[in-house]
């Protein structure tokens, strides 16, 4: 009988013991998953926040997590997890949830294509709180679904094509004898944040590409670059990239005027001219201001008139549509914005010119669900048409973007998240004039186009064949004017600043020679890194962490340690918090570099461990607490 006790008194110790290590490790995830929130690292939060809900689903922080949950899964696109997250939500009651959540939820169960059990939502969310000029505006769209969600275009032929986007489209334009586009640099989008490229793919027939010609390889900025249009003549293309410099490896430094005021390097308008057979000399637009961004570019037959997106000060919310027209000397006009026809407190974006009629995305008019591609008719006197939606089957309940066509305006491609749970956009084949046979509505008939391809490989386009050389940064995306939907160029639109460094990384290598290409025995690799005050991007220099890098690629069994720390400026608890978010961007950069996450841990103590100790943080010198704002990193096996 004592005995049976004894076991169960060390079975008893045993959870007790087990469920508060897993409580702090629940704990620990839940402050990463913020870092990772705070930074609109969204994929890396959902690890986070869901490692957390499985281990320590407490009153106290279960609302957090489900409604961080949710949106993350939201900004991603991931709209069936993101359901269920706000389904768990809303469950907890009022007290619990937000009424704008109410709101939030209606709409993703509009886009779901669940439009009742939107209503109820909406109905609720007026309910509890005073209906508003916006909840009506959702309502009114929600009705206009109901009524026309049946009203399918019969002659209308749509097909997926094997375009590779990397799973978000960031648009794309004719060229030649095919298409200019942007994909990931990297091939773990489905798991992180990554930057974008612009490539050439040549056309086989009106579904099939394979890679062609490399026309665009000139234009190489450091970060991103995406949304192409081309004149008509195929001599200028205009793109999107990051406010950074085109040299190979080199950056904009800070405090240089290329980054905004909130130290965010924005996306701007470039063009480059053909010569030679590719894109080069290239030229930054004059109207370009670092604190706001310029992207989706389209051009007028005549080449005279640009249009683009923009989020600058004058529009009506979020990303609006804007024009500049060329003068006779070939400078730009001052942009201006559309006007509320097109325009609305909700994002536009993508915007695509043909004859006098511009299409566009939008989730701000009468649609079915998140992004819907719209029409706009263009006066002589320079006036838009109030916008009309395109219908079925071009639009969707979900997220309809990046609508082009040929001359014809009866063929061309979309892209959409139709088919997809997980927020992975595809590209689209349409055909506006094909008539069915039988009860079909679309039959997968794809039009031969004849070309003549040149470096052309039979096969689908895979991105996992690139060589990866490019740097990786921590991207951001636009803040939220509403949380309904994100920007649909979250992973595109602001890359944070990653200049500042006050002294240059330096490392410490202690190798046995013994082996010349692997870790003999016990090996570390000491590097320390040092920030700018209340700061935590990384350094511009990053060969210490590549170094890191490289060692643990010679050995996969070795783990790597992180610590990060600050000055003793500001108290102790935001200094914590600084130095969580500086360990956690570290571990961020050697996870996109291949590194497995449970190879790597990060913490960050504060203010707690200094290099150079002062009695009173007041007596701490500049150079003092230069040396103290570090991450040291140690490589072991």
């Amino acid at each position: 009988m004592i005995f049976k006790k004894i076991i169960r008194l060390l079975i008893v110790l045993f959870v007790i013991k087990f469920t508060c290590n897993s409580n702090l490790f629940a704990q620990e995830s839940v402050e990463n998953g913020n870092v990772f929130y705070d930074y609109f690292q969204f994929k890396e939060a959902i690890k986070e926040y869901e490692f957390a809900l499985r281990n320590n689903r407490t009153t106290q922080n279960e609302a957090h997590i489900l409604k961080r949950l949710a949106y993350s899964y939201l900004y991603t696109f991931q709209y069936s997890r993101a359901e269920a997250k706000f389904r768990e939500l809303v469950l907890l009651g009022d007290k619990k949830a937000n009424p704008n959540v109410y709101l939030d939820y209606g709409n993703l169960l509009k886009i779901q294509g669940k439009y009742n059990k939107a209503l109820d939502q909406f109905n609720y969310y007026n309910l509890i709180k005073k209906a508003d000029s916006y909840s009506a505006f959702l309502l009114r769209s929600l009705n206009w679904a109901i009524k026309n969600k049946d009203s399918v275009k019969t002659n209308t032929f749509i097909g997926v094509t094997n375009i590779n986007v990397s799973g978000q489209s960031l648009g794309y334009c004719f060229f030649d004898n095919g298409l200019i586009y942007a994909h990931a640099k990297d091939t773990n989008y489905n798991e992180f944040n990554t930057l974008f490229d612009l490539a050439f793919i040549a056309r086989i027939d009106s579904v099939t590409f394979a890679p062609g010609d490399d026309v665009v390889s000139d234009i190489n900025f450091p970060f991103n670059e995406g949304s192409p249009c081309l004149t008509s003549d195929g001599e200028t293309l205009y793109f999107t990239a990051t406010g950074a410099k085109v040299k190979e490896g080199e950056v904009r430094k800070s405090g240089s005027g290329q980054t905004s005021t909130d130290g965010l390097s924005n996306l701007r308008l470039y063009s480059s001219k053909l010569e030679n057979g590719k894109f080069s000399i290239i030229t930054e637009l004059p109207f370009n201001d670092k604190n706001y961004n310029f992207i989706h570019p389209t051009i007028s037959t005549n080449g005279n008139t640009l249009y683009f997106v923009s989020d600058m000060p004058g529009g009506f919310g979020g990303l609006d549509i804007y024009k500049s027209t060329r003068n006779v000397d070939g400078t730009w006009t001052t942009p201006i914005n559309l006007g509320e026809k097109v325009n609305t407190t909700e994002q536009e974006g993508f915007p695509f010119l043909i004859g006098d009629k511009l299409y566009f995305s939008s989730k701000g008019h009468l649609g079915f669900g998140g992004y819907d591609i719209f029409v706009s008719t263009i006066g002589n006197n320079g006036t838009y048409s109030n916008p009309q939606n395109i219908g079925k089957p071009l639009n969707s309940s979900k997220d309809d973007i990046a609508y082009i066509s040929d001359k014809d305006g009866m063929t061309g491609y979309l892209s959409s998240n139709r088919d997809s749970d997980n927020g992975l956009d595809k590209v689209y084949y349409f055909n506006r004039n094909y008539t069915p046979k039988s009860n079909q509505v679309y039959i997968p008939l794809a039009d031969t186009v004849k070309v003549t391809l040149s470096k052309v490989e039979p096969e689908i386009i895979s991105n996992e064949k690139k060589q990866l050389t490019k740097k990786k940064e921590i991207v951001k995306s636009p803040s939220q004017a509403k949380n309904i939907l994100p920007n649909r160029d979250t992973n595109f639109v602001k890359l944070s600043n990653v200049e500042p460094t006050l002294k240059k990384v330096t490392i410490k290598v202690e190798e046995d020679k013994s082996k010349s290409n692997a870790f003999s025995g016990k090996t570390y690799l000491v590097t320390s890194a040092y920030f700018i005050f209340n700061s935590s991007n990384l350094p511009s220099d990053l060969s210490a962490f590549n170094e890191v890098v490289e060692k643990w690629n010679e050995d996969k069994t070795a783990t790597i340690k992180i610590i990060a720390s600050t000055d003793c400026r500001g108290s102790k608890s935001y200094n914590l918090a600084l130095s969580k978010k500086r360990a956690a961007s570290v571990k961020n950069y050697f996870v996109q570099k291949g590194i497995p996450n449970y190879k790597i841990s990060a913490i960050g103590v504060g203010e707690n461990i200094k290099d150079v100790n002062c009695n009173d943080c007041n007596e701490c010198n500049d150079e003092m607490d230069n040396n103290n704002r570090k991450v040291q990193l140690i490589l072991s096996r």
